[in-house]
């Protein structure tokens, strides 16, 4: 007869050769057996997410757990079920309850498992919490240092976080993810030693080591703070390079999504009823990345009336299942013959089902934030769905625009900015869209120049709050003393007054940009009319 252990060995072969029917008939087996082993209950919940069927696998879980009280990690997967599910009150609550039973573990994995998970439930107090706790019994661990650094930047730390992104170089020199971060942490001073960790680092990695893609943006940030912009040019560029090798592009199916989307929207009719019946306001920050999104996002959120739910992929997660698939195909799965496959009664569940997936985050605030930059292409769904919310558009110098995507790596998404003339042709196809989106609904959509932003805060700051029907509160004018997290590539800089330093900087890269220009020129985007270009 084989032993619990063997069964389950047998289990996750067929689950790594993706038979699932396999799988599931291998872990029932086995259950007859054994059904006090809790691993074989998780594995079986982890078939039955894998098919779809959540609510079983959220039964299978709890009977793991029945099964072993005790054991930290079956709450683990209860708490990973729920947020499979986008069920965070639930996951939080579990993780909640499996904190004050950990209160005398001294395993390092499991109270870094903890704060992974509290971090997808957007909760970062938790997270720290627990990663603190990681250090305290793992003092010399390198990855709890990474995990703690990068929550402290987002909660503005950045001293603490540098100290302990320090403390990981000290004892890893070939930790390329501290390198890299370091480099984000604030502005680079021409006496830091980082190039040196950088260069000590690449010398370690193996030639083909995807780390190197992290250090050539690292090296490219340091030398930008530094001056040495030729320099700098070139790692990003290396950088890029290598990036896009790892994953594939096709400028065509982006451009073949915006063309989808517009003929879509045209065919809608107008909302049948337009009176505001929703119990909550949504307010869409959108624009193209490192643009301004999250300094807007930061005034705003800087009001009493206003709660920030941050980057939510709520709308386009409701967007796929309206389409017919489920969230696990994530943001891939919007394409093209997704859009065109909606129905009237797929779009007829937007509305609830976004604000479902936004309490998430918000947990039923009356008025909030939805800044998740892309949006921009989904307006049209948006006001059609929502005709009372309200869309911001960020809207920054398209060749600024351009040197900042392309300067920036990217955790997802965003794959056309890892080349120069892809990067213009995609800004362009949104700037078209864009202005179609603000033609056909003037009223509901309200630019943000970036460059009038930083040279007349006051002002467009009290036309944003007019905008978004607030009243003037001094608060968004000190935006950089707001202390909730900021989960953003912009999450230091949110820390700063707001500065002109950003405008024109694409200047300094002009000897090398020629693909750029040449790009942004078949649509007629020149230097002398960028800013002026689709008013």
């Amino acid at each position: 007869m084989q032993t619990a252990s063997q069964h389950l060995k047998d289990v996750k072969q067929a689950m790594m050769e993706n038979d699932l029917a396999k799988a599931s008939h291998y872990c029932t087996l086995a259950l007859k057996a054994y059904p006090e082993n809790g691993d074989l209950w998780v594995a079986l919940s982890d078939i039955s997410l894998r098919l779809g069927q959540n609510k079983s696998a959220i039964n299978m879980a709890l009977k793991a757990i029945n099964c072993a009280p005790q054991l930290c990690w079956h709450y683990f997967h209860l708490a990973g079920c729920y947020i499979h599910v986008h069920v965070f009150s639930a996951a939080k609550k579990v993780l909640e309850q499996v904190e004050k039973n950990m209160a005398t573990t001294v395993c390092e994995s499991a109270w870094n498992k903890l704060g992974e998970l509290y971090y997808m439930t957007n909760d970062v107090d938790g997270a720290m919490r627990a990663h603190q706790r990681a250090l305290s019994v793992a003092p010399d661990s390198v990855s709890t240092r990474n995990h703690l650094a990068a929550l402290l930047r987002f909660k503005g730390q950045l001293d603490d976080a540098q100290k302990l992104y320090l403390e990981v170089l000290e004892r890893d020199p070939a930790n390329y993810q501290a390198c890299y971060n370091l480099s984000q942490l604030r502005v680079v001073p021409s006496d830091s030693q980082l190039i040196t960790f950088i260069d000590n680092c690449e010398h370690q990695l193996a030639q083909n080591h995807h780390g190197h893609i992290m250090l050539n943006y690292a090296k490219g940030k340091v030398f930008e703070d530094t001056g040495r912009f030729d320099d700098a040019f070139a790692s990003y560029q290396n950088g890029a390079v290598c990036k896009r090798k790892q994953r594939g592009y096709s400028l065509e199916r982006d451009i073949a999504l915006m063309q989808s989307v517009v003929k879509v929207c045209d065919s809608l009719p107008a909302p049948a009823n337009t009176a505001n019946t929703l119990a909550q306001s949504p307010f869409f920050v959108v624009g193209l990345p490192r643009t301004g999104t999250t300094l807007v996002e930061r005034i705003l959120s800087s009001h009493p009336d206003m709660v920030s739910g941050g980057e939510l992929n709520a709308f386009p997660m409701a967007l796929l299942e309206a389409g017919g698939k489920s969230l696990t195909a994530g943001l891939d799965g919007l394409d093209s013959t997704l859009i065109n496959a909606l129905n009237d009664a797929g779009l007829a569940k937007l509305s609830s089902r976004y604000l479902q997936l936004a309490n998430n985050y918000v947990e039923g605030a009356p008025r909030f934030i939805d800044k998740l930059p892309f949006n921009f292409l989904y307006c049209g769904f948006i006001l059609h769905a929502m005709p009372h919310a309200k869309i911001v558009h960020v809207k920054r110098n398209p060749f600024d625009a351009a040197i900042s995507n392309f300067k920036m790596l990217f955790d997802r998404g965003y794959e056309y900015s890892y080349d120069l003339a892809d990067t213009a042709h995609f800004i362009a196809a949104y700037e078209d869209l864009m202005q179609l989106w603000k033609a056909r609904y003037p009223t509901q959509i309200h630019t943000v120049e970036y460059e009038q932003l930083v040279a007349n805060q006051h002002v467009e700051t009290e036309q944003l709050l007019q905008f978004c029907q607030l009243n003037w509160h001094e608060n968004c004018l000190h935006f950089h003393r707001n202390s909730s997290a900021s989960h953003t590539a912009s999450a230091s800089q949110v820390r700063e007054p707001i500065y002109q330093k950003s405008v024109d900087l694409w200047r300094q890269y002009e000897p090398h940009l020629a693909p750029l220009k040449t790009a942004f020129a078949s649509h007629g985007i020149l230097p002398t009319t960028a800013r002026n270009y689709h008013e």
